[in-house]
């Protein structure tokens, strides 16, 4: 017993000394010249491009091109010297991609990406303010589209506006990529990196939309915290399918296709895929325990010890689990004719969403497993693998880390992984690194808005944007 205690006080004496030994990982700023933006200009602007209704629809065959063109051509009356000095085109009918040369033809080009479709408002009613009003009350824009993704397409636009309207050249060549159907399948954004890769372009780095600044979010952290996505989740969709011979119901079996399915359902929530600090997570944690405080900071100071202990914290609630495990969500459910009538057919949608270190298969096999009926056929009905990992020691990483903490001192970096599936994992194979980032701040109260009711994005912030794509312009 004292052979344990001693050796438990030698490993804690040793993460204690490991505590204080680290050292904040955070760049160092100098104040910087901001661009001259009217910003009550600016807030017009985005209000104009958020009341046109380009909706990428669930069925493809209802998509509707008139409020594209319409939005083509509020881009091309609200940024003049974009259109007159940047090489314009328009891909898969309704993307674009615009190209502004740097002043040294020699460096590799850099990305910056967004999407103009949004997806649609589907009860207008439960809305504080109309969704596609674009009305400003407590200091913020209401209106779907602000936070994904106009608001950084129209900010981006605004920056390089400003910059030619100041006479200032960036250092190397930029495309600008906006996706028409990110919504859906990206379609758009693949078209035009196919295009920039048979022209042999190779960028320094891609940067498109990510994780927001978070604010509260991160125990033990109290500055808000800016995760610079490296990769993002995969996914795959797996469809369980049962089907029996029907019949009436005053003769049923002694389980139903329905009481069938609903029981592996069950086996599939109850069985998720166990989780890890492999991968970008890992990062984020090797960055910010510096910066935690209290008994967090040693453990995320000491992984080599509480690994374990940290990642069954983590799992133990459903707002961290997804950073460090493949999500399992049962997100469609079909089966039954009538109540008198036995089902000769029951059907169930699974989503994940993968995790780095874990694979299209090994989710595939994982849910046949815990499934274990040969009465239920398990079927993939789609899966995207986790994109390439980018590097947080690139050039281009230190680029974001110093724009964000150029306009927003307060703000901690570090790299992360973005749990959601954006038009960047289209851009792996012509971007050296490729990175996930929106740069307005959130809340936990803010990420139900995503894709929900109430989306809004903070004036205050809509200018920093700004400001923000205009230091990766400018320093890149």
């Amino acid at each position: 017993m004292l052979g344990v205690l001693g050796l438990l006080s030698v490993l804690l004496a040793i993460a204690t000394v490991n505590m204080l030994a680290t050292r904040s990982q955070q760049v160092q700023v100098d104040g910087f010249e901001p661009l001259r933006i009217d910003e009550v200009q600016a807030v017009d602007r985005l209000s104009e491009a958020i009341r046109i209704q380009t909706i990428s629809p669930q069925d493809p065959a209802s998509f509707d091109p008139a409020p594209f063109i319409a939005f083509h051509q509020l881009l091309e009356r609200s940024f003049p010297l974009v259109h007159a000095q940047l090489e314009r085109e328009i891909v898969s009918d309704y993307s674009l991609m615009y190209r502004w040369p740097g002043a040294d033809p020699s460096a590799a080009p850099i990305i910056l990406a967004a999407h103009m479709d949004v997806v649609p408002a589907d009860d207008p009613s439960a809305w504080s303010h109309p969704p596609f009003a674009a009305e400003q009350a407590e200091g913020f824009m209401w209106g779907r589209g602000t936070m994904d993704d106009k608001g950084a397409l129209m900010a981006i636009l605004e920056a390089t506006e400003a910059m030619l309207a100041a006479g200032i050249t960036p250092p190397r060549t930029v495309y600008l990529c906006f996706g028409h159907d990110e919504e859906l399948t990206g379609s758009g954004a693949a078209a035009m990196a196919k295009l920039l890769h048979a022209r042999g372009v190779e960028a320094e780095f891609l940067l498109d939309e990510g994780t927001g600044i978070t604010v509260g979010m991160f125990p033990a952290v109290e500055q808000p915290v800016a995760l610079i996505g490296l990769s993002e989740k995969g996914s795959a969709t797996i469809e369980l399918l049962v089907e029996l011979e029907g019949g009436h119901s005053s003769a049923p079996p002694d389980q139903t296709a329905i009481g069938i399915l609903a029981a592996a359902v069950a086996r599939v929530e109850a069985q998720q895929l166990p989780g890890s600090l492999d991968g970008p997570f890992r990062q984020t944690l090797d960055t910010l325990g510096p910066e935690m405080h209290g008994p967090l900071k040693l453990v995320a100071t000491n992984l080599w010890l509480f690994a374990p202990v940290m990642t069954r914290a983590l799992l133990a609630s459903s707002t961290t689990a997804s950073s460090v495990r493949t999500t399992t969500a049962v997100t469609v459910i079909e089966g039954g004719v009538k109540a008198n009538v036995l089902p000769p057919r029951a059907r169930a949608l699974v989503n994940h969403r993968i995790n780095a270190g874990d694979t299209v298969e090994r989710v595939v096999a994982h849910v046949r497993e815990a499934v274990d009926d040969p009465r239920v056929q398990v079927t993939l009905v789609v899966g995207n693998e986790v994109p390439r990992i980018s590097d947080a020691q690139a050039p281009g990483f230190s680029t974001i880390a110093r724009a964000v903490r150029e306009v927003n001192p307060e703000v901690l970096v570090a790299p992360g992984l973005f749990v959601a599936a954006t038009d960047a994992r289209h851009y792996v194979g012509v971007a050296k690194q490729v990175y996930r980032l929106s740069a307005f701040f959130i809340t936990k109260q803010d990420v139900p808005r995503y894709h929900g009711v109430d989306e809004r994005l903070s004036l205050e912030h809509y200018a920093g944007m700004i400001q923000f794509y205009g230091r990766i312009l400018q320093a890149s």
